[in-house]
């Protein structure tokens, strides 16, 4: 009521709530649970409109597995569509990929698995790329290769995306595509209808890995990976700060 010009001071006193409460409320930041939570809203959004509003919660849950490695439980994708104002169409699922021949997303993220070597076996690391800038918003580390490195590495770009622009309006203001690189397909870490990037993703993926691997500094071969994932993260952190 207060963003559409109403006085803020008769609002609170017709709810019965201080005026001083209300302001510190706006002024506070989100918590990074909220912040996923109104990300994960919006992938949904632009889900069930892709699908011509006949998904269900059930369908847009594995969408959002199948396109993105974002794992929730069915209550969750039910809560924030009921909150959304958005519910599926009773009968047969349609049948078509829903990404296939949808609108050009004005940004796409593209996401990457590589093996580091150390003398005690290899560090999996999964980065999430911004295509358009070439930064980097989003990793997460393992000492075996799987689906939840990519889950947790989204997580954490879409964590940053949402501080970066909370003020996004609708789906469509925000990013809703995501390409993987062929590498992180045959170690089993992309979603199995996830979209394989083109040769513009992978030569992006191949040119910040060059930058990573000057800006290491280290020895060829790293004695352990707990020394290889402490320099990665100071590496990391130094580029999103940049970013």
């Amino acid at each position: 009521m207060a963003s559409q010009g109403f006085p803020a001071r008769r609002i609170a006193a017709l709810l019965d709530v201080s005026e001083s409460g209300y302001y510190a409320w706006r002024a506070r930041s989100p918590s990074p649970r909220a912040l996923r939570r109104a990300w994960l809203t919006r992938l949904i959004l632009d889900i069930h409109q892709e699908s011509g509003s006949t998904y269900g919660y059930r369908r847009v849950r594995q969408e959002l597995c199948h396109r993105y490695g974002i794992v929730v439980s069915h209550t969750t994708v039910e809560l924030i569509m009921k909150g959304a104002g958005i519910r599926g169409r009773a009968g047969r699922l349609h049948e078509q990929v829903p990404w296939e021949g949808a609108r050009t997303p004005s940004r796409r993220w593209t996401v990457d698995v590589l093996a580091l070597t150390t003398l005690l076996g290899p560090l999996y690391t999964a980065v999430v790329l911004d295509t358009a800038s070439r930064c980097l918003i989003g990793w997460s580390t393992a000492a075996t290769a799987h689906r939840g490195l990519v889950h947790h590495a989204l997580m954490a770009a879409i964590t940053r995306a949402a501080h970066a622009e909370p003020a996004a309006g609708t789906a469509h203001d925000s990013l809703l595509a995501c390409s993987f690189t062929e590498r992180a397909a045959l170690l089993e870490c992309a979603p199995v209808r996830g979209r394989v990037g083109d040769w513009y993703d992978h030569a992006v993926v191949g040119s910040f890995w060059d930058t990573i691997h000057r800006e290491l500094h280290g020895p060829s071969l790293w004695p352990d990976t707990h020394s290889l994932e402490n320099q990665l993260s100071e590496t990391f952190d130094r580029f999103t700060r940049q970013a």
